[in-house]
């Protein structure tokens, strides 16, 4: 008799467990209204897309190496700009190369540049070198 009752409560608990493990609250995305925007062509080459706090946002790099941040409906977040020898609070030095990306963590925003020699530098939003990575 106690082997049938501790069957019948076994097969209980497995039943509501299976159920209660199976049963999930589905999650849909919905796609917003599609935004329409434009970038000057002035703002260079696309080199991230990124989402940070506030959205998804495009990072771009012109000749001159201003790196621009803009949303996804064309308008201007940021800049940042690149110096040769002067600094300048919050710029680049242009000896850092080209941006290669950018990404996002929960410190904020940091950007990857690669030189010629390949040398690719980690750098925050402020211009603060975070770290260096040579390459043999």
């Amino acid at each position: 008799m106690r082997k049938r009752v501790f069957l019948v409560l076994g097969s209980a608990l497995l039943l509501i467990t299976g159920y209660m493990a199976g049963v999930h609250k589905p999650t849909v995305a919905y796609a917003g209204e599609p935004v329409q925007g434009s970038v000057p062509k002035s703002y260079g080459r696309l080199v991230a897309g990124i989402a940070d706090q506030i959205g998804t946002g495009l990072v771009f790099e012109d000749a001159e190496g201003v790196i621009r941040f803009v949303s996804m409906t064309g308008m201007k977040e940021g800049e940042l700009a690149r110096y040769d020898k002067t600094p300048t609070h919050g710029g680049i030095p242009k000896s850092y190369g080209h941006l290669v990306t950018a990404v996002v963590n929960p410190d904020g925003t940091g950007l990857v540049f690669e030189d010629a020699a390949g040398t690719i530098r980690f750098v925050t939003i402020t211009g603060v070198k975070e770290g260096e990575l040579t390459r043999d």
